[in-house]
């Protein structure tokens, strides 16, 4: 294999504040529905008021019952997530004691994950259990439930991969650098597929409350709850916290139509980057974004002039909207003016380390049907953002998808991807 070697996506599965399904999120994107709500626990509501949590998750529906309790709640729902995928791909035996299908060499599969912060909720809990009586005795388990690796070998151990199973771990650019570094991989002819995506479930005390500190997260806004995620609007508050994972199956194009299976479109290019300016804020003037996506673009062999819809990262932070508005006009020129923009972040909220891939199912699903999603709740648009936002469902034909992931400690991550001609 090689750098010319195509790669493709014949299989998607995610878990979202929607629920679960790739189905469920997509339709409920197109009817511009919004997943962000009131917060249900009183102690988080201390620090967040709202949330975009997944409705009536109950991992027991799923997973058998040993599995649920050894596993913290983002392994939980990569497992969900990536179950769906692999059947999606039809690459699941209807043999329970085989993982895969005859023709599938689990050695030739690879596995990668991307996670800002991994098993928090069991860690969190543990610190609360300790700091309430010094003497309790941890149980071992906790170790293995909260790594941020914990996840992908999960994954492994349940479908039997030995190829390489890796976590990424890059803020809110995680999920889009793990399905970006997975290309390399089969076009170097380390594995014939990858499992790649991510997840976060990062619901807990101490990171809520440091997100507030951090002064990225809305306290406050309008008296309609699901309006509080605003890209690129002009009175935007700071971003909402969601929870999910999303996951695709990447191969090469060649042994997709082999195989006699769907393929939804192909992962073109990638770019990543780093803005080496600030812990937390971005470079303000996109430095960092604007080369991520020039790599990207190079990556796919082709020009600006030829991207035709902007999945943008827009998680309705000031600094954050504002940086990549400029790293786009930087990149794109007057161009921009004739590209749809979106952000699905109006309707999910931030999904940190697993935005990327759920973006990136969103952007496969517009290449797929034709249709982009409105940027919800952006009823005045600020003066830096691109002008051609895309405020209602549309209809628009898409070739080349641009989807930005840009998170703290100036991780920037940008994927092409491209309908398969």
């Amino acid at each position: 294999m090689n750098k010319m070697t195509r790669i493709v996506v014949t299989g998607m599965g995610a878990v979202t504040p929607f629920g679960i399904g790739v189905n469920p999120f997509w339709e409920s994107l197109l009817a511009g529905k919004s997943a962000v709500k009131e917060t249900r626990n009183e102690l988080w509501k201390k620090w967040v008021p709202v949330l975009a949590e997944i409705p009536n998750f109950d991992p027991l529906e799923f997973l058998p019952k040993k599995l649920v309790r050894n596993t913290d709640r983002f392994t939980q729902i990569t497992l969900i997530a990536a179950a769906e995928a692999i059947r999606d791909a039809g690459l699941s035996s209807d043999d329970p004691e085989i993982a895969w299908q005859p023709n599938v060499s689990a050695h030739r599969i690879g596995i990668s994950v991307g996670t800002a912060y991994g098993g928090v909720g069991t860690l969190a809990e543990g610190a609360e259990i300790l700091a309430a009586n010094p003497d309790k005795r941890m149980s071992p388990r906790l170790l293995s439930k909260s790594l941020p690796n914990a996840a992908a070998a999960a994954l492994a151990l349940h479908y039997a991969v030995r190829g390489p199973v890796m976590t990424y771990t890059t803020a809110c650019a995680s999920s889009a650098n793990s399905i970006g570094e997975a290309m390399g991989w089969i076009q170097t002819g380390k594995v014939d597929m990858v499992i790649a995506g991510g997840a976060e479930a990062l619901f807990s005390p101490v990171v809520l409350s440091s997100l507030r500190s951090a002064g990225a997260i809305a306290t406050e806004g309008p008296e309609d709850w699901s309006t509080w995620s605003r890209p690129f609007d002009a009175n935007r508050k700071g971003m909402v916290a969601g929870e999910g994972a999303a996951f695709i199956v990447l191969e090469p194009y060649e042994r997709a139509v082999e195989r006699g299976v769907k393929i939804y479109a192909e992962l073109a290019g990638y770019g990543a980057s780093n803005d080496a300016y600030h812990e937390t804020a971005p470079h303000p003037e996109g430095a960092g974004a604007a080369l991520a996506i020039e790599q990207a673009i190079e990556d796919a062999g082709i020009k600006a002039d030829e991207i035709d819809y902007i999945n943008a990262h827009a998680t309705a932070t000031p600094a954050g909207d504002k940086a990549e508005s400029l790293a786009l006009k930087r990149v794109f020129g007057n161009q921009l003016a004739h590209i749809p923009v979106n952000s699905i972040k109006g309707a999910i909220g931030h999904l940190i380390g697993s935005a990327g891939a759920i973006e990136s199912i969103a952007c496969i699903k517009s290449i797929e049907t034709g249709m982009l999603p409105p940027t919800l709740h952006c009823t005045e648009p600020d003066s830096d953002a691109p002008s051609n936002l895309v405020l209602q469902t549309q209809q628009h034909p898409v070739k080349h998808v641009l989807s930005n992931s840009f998170g703290f400690g100036g991780q920037n991550g940008s994927l092409i991807w491209k309908n398969v001609e």
